[in-house]
């Protein structure tokens, strides 16, 4: 009997080992299943950062088309606004080109005008002094001289 009791404990024994060893095999498996899901993950994350880097450059691309447009649009605005001012600048100087002209020929009109009125308002002037400077009986023959020379009243 004790043979069969050795096979017995001996059997025990055994499935005692394969059960030792299973459990080994099974933190195993489960070691492993963690270490492949995290190299799928790693894949995910892989092609996520791949994803990324590709709409970042895609990014980076519109940006410098954006950057194009908008110095075009600042050359645009600045030509623009040159003839604007160009224009403005050339049409105060056309005035006031016009306006100089003007006051010339007008002043050219009313010369001969305004230098026979200075001659007159200098001797007027002259004859001022010189009737202030009178004596008394110079100036009653002046004043009989002026009284003879009044036109006829109509």
């Amino acid at each position: 009997m004790a043979n069969a009791l050795d096979t017995f404990k001996a059997q025990q024994a055994a499935v005692e080992a394969l059960h030792v060893r299973l459990t080994d095999v099974a933190a195993l498996m489960a070691d492993l299943t963690a270490r492949v899901e995290s190299l799928r993950v790693g894949g995910d994350l892989k092609a996520t950062l791949d994803a990324e880097h590709r709409w970042l450059a895609k990014t980076e691309d519109v940006l410098r088309d954006v950057q194009r447009w908008r110095e075009r649009e600042a050359r645009a605005f600045q030509r623009s606004a040159v003839w604007r001012w160009s224009a403005a600048i050339a049409f105060a100087l056309a005035v006031s080109t016009a306006s100089a002209a003007g006051f010339l020929w007008a002043r050219q009109l009313y010369a001969a005008e305004l230098e026979r009125l200075q001659t007159q308002a200098a001797l007027a002037d002259l004859v001022e002094r010189r009737v202030a400077a009178m004596t008394s009986a110079e100036r009653q023959q002046f004043e009989r001289l002026i009284a003879l020379s009044r036109p006829p009243r109509r």
